[in-house]
């Protein structure tokens, strides 16, 4: 049943039982139940999986997984769920179909997550059988391979759907080192799994734990940082959800893991820890710049007034790493300080600690960061590789990756894109990527990149498309008649007197269904005698044809240099073509410049013939009479 039938017949039973309703309540009672019985119908129209096939399977590496027996109910939806390894495998579907339901099956248009290697093959009236390429299958939602099926009870075809569940075995756990911290002492490690990419958790530092945590995703790797906060014996619990779920021995799907378990033995710092305000700050080499004001933890014994050195180690000599100048205690019991940085740290690489001269007094820690930089600008389109560029072009959508230094704690902005969605896997310290789509109607000819409201220096350039549109956008009129440039005959025998022939550009085809950009041609003119002799010849270059006012990118676009008006041969020529000889010939060579188009320019040439009728009158006379003298 057609999509417009079934709307239609739902809404004339809606209309009965409303009709119904109005009378008596028997005759409505009757009228329900027939209209529920029309309802129940049109929903037994639409196909299911068992009226089109008896079973469907799909064979991944070593496993087969049918219908029958690996079917899920999921959100009241029938799916078909098996178990993968690579995120890219290829995988054999079988469609064992019901010989007096189906007459034919066919893909429609593949979605996200999948390619078609093979289309489908009927194999001896049994079974249709295909190969796929599933794609990036943890990070794809809702797996549907569309069908377009044939029905031996339907005239229009229908569409199936089937629903495929992937489901994987992910494994996780914290290794062994390290169980040991000071309190106030802060650790990286790694988490490990088999399927990183599989696991999902949000980037927010837990507070009020006795070992506080934070997960991040850096280069295909799970990093957990862990801060200690009160001496003892401590336990870490660090629970994880899944992107891909595994069964449980009932069949039902999981997302989250066992919560993972670390006993961590906090011991007390023998020198203070004194807290910074900010976990990160930046530091660029060789730049003259102002104190960062901070506040830091109060102790009694911190003096006011003076400045401390901050050096990476707890004996003499240590790297100078900053300096704090302590200013005045504040009402929240802390200590305002100016901040002075000299080198890079990271909180990984241990403790930063405090001195009065030579001798530590107090540790701290914090990450001294490079400032954020983007040094490079990488584009992905649609079957293509990440490639350097800036250039995107409107209406298309695009994957945009920076590059450059400290760029996890930068906060992007782009001044024109839109459906803007950052890539939660390329985003770590030295990259970072996003989706988006370059509006079709942008003004702007770059679009500015900022970060926390700061522009940068680099940006992305608006281009116009250059692409070379078909010729059916120039026409051809000559004497009464007129035909599109592209459709016209390669050789036009014209009548004894040809006023003039006139092309005409219809600049509203060139961007219609597809940007094209302005078309720039050139128009050679040869005018050749009967016997084939030149006698006229006519260049003209740089003939700039502009889309109109119904293209999108007409208000972005620049009129100069664009060709406004016709062109009639008879401007250019010395001798008219109405002043022409019977049986001479006009050659118009129409093409696309070749240097600006290259493989993709078009040509075309239409030769027109000057003919007229003639009529032979032969007067043939002999002599009246012979002389014949021998």
């Amino acid at each position: 049943m057609k999509t417009n039938d079934f709307r239609t017949s739902h809404s004339r039973t809606l209309s009965m039982i409303r009709f119904f309703s109005a009378a008596r309540p028997l005759v409505a009672q009757a009228g329900l139940v027939f209209c529920f019985s029309l309802l129940s119908l049109a929903a037994m129209a639409q196909p299911s999986a068992r009226q089109l096939f008896y079973n469907i399977s799909l064979r991944i590496d070593t496993s087969l997984y049918t219908w029958e027996q690996h079917r899920l109910q999921i959100r009241d939806e029938a799916h078909l769920w098996f178990t993968y390894l690579d995120e890219s495998p290829t995988v054999e579907l079988r469609f064992y179909h019901r010989q007096q339901n189906v007459r034919g099956l066919s893909f429609l248009p593949p979605g996200d997550g999948y390619e078609i290697l093979d289309s489908l093959l009927h194999v001896n009236d049994e079974y249709y059988r295909a190969k796929l390429r599933l794609q990036n299958i943890t990070q794809t939602e809702f797996l549907t391979i569309p069908l377009q099926v044939s029905q031996s009870s339907q005239r229009a075809p229908t569409v199936y759907e089937l629903r495929l569940f992937p489901v994987t075995q992910t494994l996780a756990y914290l290794p062994e080192e390290p169980n040991e911290l000071f309190v106030g002492e802060e650790k990286t490690i790694v988490l490990e799994s088999n399927k990183p990419e599989n696991i999902r958790f949000n980037q927010v530092w837990t507070s009020g734990l006795p070992v506080n945590y934070q997960l991040s995703r850096r280069e295909d790797k799970i990093y957990v940082q862990i801060l200690s906060t009160q001496p003892g014996r401590q336990k870490l619990e660090i629970p994880l959800s899944l992107r891909k779920p595994f069964l449980d021995e009932e069949g039902h799907p999981v997302y989250h893991l066992p919560p993972l378990e670390k006993i961590i033995t906090v011991k007390p710092a023998r020198l203070a820890f004194l807290a910074i305000d900010q976990r990160e700050v930046s530091f660029e080499p060789g730049a003259r710049r102002e104190p960062l004001e901070i506040e830091l933890g109060y102790d009694s014994k911190l003096k006011m007034l003076k400045t401390y050195r901050v050096e990476s180690q707890e004996e003499p000599g240590g790297r100078l790493i900053a300096e704090i100048f302590t200013r005045n205690v504040l009402g929240n019991g802390r200590v305002l300080c100016w901040l002075r940085l000299y080198d890079y740290h990271q909180r990984s690489d241990g403790y930063l600690y405090i001195k009065d001269g030579d001798r530590a007094v107090y540790i701290s820690n914090l990450d001294i960061i490079p400032e954020t930089k983007v040094t490079a600008i990488s584009l992905r389109r649609d079957g293509q590789d990440w490639q350097p560029g800036n250039r995107v072009f409107p209406g298309e959508r695009i994957e945009l990756k920076l590059e450059g230094q400290s760029l996890h704690k930068a906060d992007f902005r782009f001044d024109g894109l839109t459906e803007l969605k950052i890539d939660s896997i390329i985003r770590n310290e030295r990259e970072v990527a996003f989706s988006a789509l370059v509006p079709i109607d942008i003004r702007q000819n770059n679009i500015q990149i900022f970060n926390r409201g700061e522009p940068l220096r680099q940006a992305l350039s608006i281009q116009e498309y250059e692409r070379a549109r078909k010729l059916d956008f120039v026409s051809l009129s000559y004497g009464q008649q007129s035909i599109s440039f592209d459709q016209a005959d390669i050789l036009i025998f014209a009548g004894e007197t040809l006023p003039d022939i006139v092309l005409h550009f219809d600049r509203s085809l060139i961007d219609e269904e597809r940007l094209h950009g302005p078309q720039e041609l050139e128009l050679d003119i040869q005018v050749l005698e009967r016997s084939g002799a030149l006698i006229d010849r006519r260049e003209i270059r740089n003939i700039t044809i502009c889309p109109d006012a119904t293209s999108p990118r007409y208000r972005a676009a620049r009129e100069e240099g664009c060709w406004q008006t016709s062109i009639r041969l008879n401007e250019y020529l010395r001798r008219k073509t109405f002043e022409l000889d019977a049986w001479t010939s006009i050659r118009i060579t129409l093409r696309h410049k070749q240097e600006k188009y290259g493989k993709n320019a078009l040509s075309k040439t239409v030769e027109f013939v000057l003919h007229r009728k003639s009529l032979f009158d032969i007067d043939v006379s002999f002599p009246a009479g012979l002389i014949i003298k021998i």
